[in-house]
């Protein structure tokens, strides 16, 4: 009786001691995947903080009329342009070895008609500036998207160029400077793409840029007129 009693005692205490052990390790792995989840809000709050900085101290960098059109100088130069329908016959690209070390394939040269991708930073700094652009291209019948706007695993880079080859125009945020920007713009001019590039004006700056293909605007209200101004023509002459 005495032997069966210690026997029912061990088998409760090590039922006790293996629940007690599971409960602290479930307990343990939660604490360590809140804190590892907190690392990683703190390290993009950080990460944001820096952006906003280096946005912060581009703007100082053109501070003036000068300063804008040095840093400027390719981009601009090389955007005048009439609207003229022979630049939107659609000429299929070539699945070159760039394209296909990213992933596309021919299926992906397929272009479609009214769609516009946009290149901006993800920062909260341009949201609204996003957000009128894709209200202006709903209102003149245009579907408009940018890269964050469906869920992307891994390497999100093939999936931009996908869009790239895909869009009958691109708008380009080149406020800022930021270097994705400037790349993904590089590599749709190469692509023969309908680019739109826009930029915020500097403060109290006399930037007079006579492109069409350049929107400078002070505030959201002007980007609105100009973008819908911009984009009525394109897509009447894409017709």
């Amino acid at each position: 009786m005495e032997i069966n009693t210690i026997e029912l005692l061990v088998v409760v205490l090590s039922s006790v001691t293996i629940t007690l052990v599971v409960y602290l390790l479930s307990h343990y792995m939660r604490k360590s995947h809140y804190n590892e989840e907190r690392k990683i809000v703190e390290l993009e709050a950080v990460r944001s903080s820096l952006e906003k900085k280096i946005y912060e101290l581009n703007d100082k960098l053109m501070s003036s009329d000068e300063r804008w059109r040095d840093v400027n100088h390719l981009i601009v130069g090389n955007n005048s342009y009439k609207v003229d329908k022979n630049q939107f016959e659609f000429q299929k690209p070539i699945l070159s070895g760039f394209l296909r070390s990213n992933g596309i394939t021919e299926r992906d040269l397929e272009q479609e008609q009214g769609f516009v991708f946009v290149l901006t930073p993800f920062h909260s700094r341009f949201d609204e500036d996003f957000f009128i652009i894709k209200s202006i291209c709903q209102n003149v019948g245009l579907k408009c998207l940018r890269g964050d706007e469906t869920y992307l695993s891994g390497d999100i880079f093939p999936e931009i160029l996908k869009y790239i080859l895909k869009a009958d125009f691109v708008i380009a945020n080149v406020d800022g400077r930021n270097p994705n920007v400037l790349y993904e713009l590089g590599i749709a001019q190469a692509l023969d793409k309908n680019v739109l590039l826009i930029s915020r004006q500097p403060e109290k700056l006399p930037v007079d840029i006579k492109s069409r293909k350049f929107i400078i605007y002070n505030d959201l209200p002007e980007l609105k007129e100009k973008l819908k101004d911009a984009l009525l023509q394109l897509a009447l002459a894409s017709r």
